[in-house]
């Protein structure tokens, strides 16, 4: 096993893996409803299988604005979640995407999430965030756990509930 491998099984304890499947029927009028709501996803990598001769489901933001991933046979989809985001002190993003629904084609995606033990404490890995070289902490360390919990219990609301771990900066002038 390499050092990063070793780094990462310790970071990640026993990890958690977890899988959703998602069935998304027609919808006469896709424009009223959501299938699932805009929001980046807790867990540190997220991958997506959409069924095969699926219709467009999957939207990334982009930009601020909806961009539709076009589904490829036979591919996967990879997320970066929230974790990752954490771990890297920000320097790679967790995605916020949204699920569709479309007025003739049903679909199905199935969903893998994968995430660190429960037990648990992350934060920024210590070479990505230092003061010296002007890239400060931006999140507090935290239990997976209670950010899992928090996950879960909190309304889907784009990338709000990795507010959970955000280090808020105040001006002190």
């Amino acid at each position: 096993m390499s050092l990063l491998q070793d780094v990462f099984e310790v970071m990640f304890g026993v990890a958690v893996q977890a899988v959703r499947m998602n069935y998304y029927p027609p919808c006469s009028r896709p424009d009223l409803v959501m299938g699932l709501s805009p929001h980046s996803d807790g867990s540190a990598l997220t991958i997506l299988q959409q069924g095969k001769g699926s219709s467009v489901g999957l939207q990334i933001l982009k930009d601020n604005a909806w961009v539709p991933v076009q589904p490829i046979p036979n591919a996967l989809v990879i997320n970066i979640g929230d974790t990752i985001e954490v771990l890297t002190n920000g320097k790679y993003k967790s995605v916020e995407h949204t699920a569709v629904t479309h007025k003739e084609k049903d679909r199905l995606s199935i969903v893998t999430f994968y995430a660190p033990s429960y037990e648990i404490e992350i934060g920024p890995m210590t070479e990505l965030a230092d003061d010296e070289n002007n890239n400060p902490c931006k999140y507090r360390r935290h239990n997976h756990g209670e950010y899992s919990k928090h996950y879960v219990t909190n309304k889907l609301q784009g990338k709000k509930t990795l507010d959970f771990a955000k280090i808020l900066i105040t001006d002190s002038s």
